[in-house]
């Protein structure tokens, strides 16, 4: 008798901690976060803000991202016409785009030639479109064809989480997304810059740049090194500039300063930004 219950003591026992262990393993799936290459569990992130990018890819320093034949751009948009990729309609990666919107959103625009730009944040020379990325005329290619060239959509807008993983002691940057711009000036009569389509960061890597030949980051210094376009920014080898970050009314840097009428130094404030999270990234580590 004793030992019938003793059995059904260490049967509930083991019960018990099954459950319990079933449970905790459910929490913490649904605690992940379904976009991060990397996920980190949120009873360790000790500091987390949400930073928006702008990569000029015809910038200087980001053209191993942008080298002919093998655009980024291109790249994403023969990954999307072969089903490889589903594009979203923005970065916060909620809702699906359909094919048919992602070819209607890579036609091409009729370009006006010699216009005056647009003076105002969202195109010209002194908004996103001109000082955040100038591209110029479109291509003859282009001209020829009802769809866009992949080298006249060179503005990338990268959503990363910088993340304090407090359990391991690590400063994370956690790309969340890519979303490909197609520049003020290529965006005929409109001349503001228009967001193409954005991307899920974890699946780019792992439906196209994960063990993928084409997708390189092109070393023109030495062919021999070049990278994997997945390595590249994970080391961050490009060079962006904020254009926004974590804010309750959802502003970007240029309205929160327009709002206080400083609108022509928010480029500047960005910048000053950047050093702000270098600084803090610093402090964690001192004395």
């Amino acid at each position: 008798m004793k030992l019938k219950s003793l059995k059904i003591l260490v049967w509930f026992v083991a019960s018990l901690a099954f459950a319990s262990t079933a449970n905790a393993q459910e929490i913490y799936e649904s605690e992940d976060n379904p976009h991060s290459v990397r996920p980190v569990r949120p009873a360790d992130i000790m500091y987390k803000k949400t930073v928006w990018l702008r990569m000029d890819l015809k910038d200087k320093v980001n053209t191993p991202f942008f080298a002919k034949e093998h655009w980024i751009s291109k790249l994403i948009i023969e990954a999307v016409k072969s089903t490889l990729l589903r594009p979203y309609k923005n970065d916060s990666l909620t809702t699906r785009m359909t094919n048919q919107e992602f070819m209607e959103k890579i036609k091409r625009r009729d370009i006006i030639e010699n216009s005056d730009p647009i003076d105002d944040w969202g195109g010209g020379d002194s908004g996103w479109g001109g000082g955040w990325g100038d591209t110029g005329t479109a291509s003859a290619a282009t001209q020829e064809s009802d769809e866009l060239d992949p080298e006249d959509i060179s503005l990338l807008d990268v959503k990363v989480d910088m993340i304090f993983d407090k359990c391991r002691g690590m400063w994370i940057r956690d790309i969340q997304s890519l979303t490909l711009v197609l520049p003020a000036d290529m965006n005929g009569a409109k001349g503001v810059e228009d967001p193409i389509a954005s991307f899920s960061y974890k699946e780019l890597v792992d439906n196209l740049f994960d063990q993928n030949k084409e997708a390189i980051w092109f070393n023109e210094q030495n062919t021999a090194e070049n990278k994997n376009l997945a390595e590249a920014f994970d080391l961050s080898l490009y060079n962006a500039k904020v254009t926004k970050f974590t804010d309750a009314k959802g502003r970007d840097i240029f309205d929160i300063y327009n709002d206080e009428g400083r609108g022509e130094i928010a480029l500047i404030k960005g910048q000053q930004y950047q050093y702000q999270l270098l600084e803090y990234e610093s402090n964690l580590w001192s004395n």
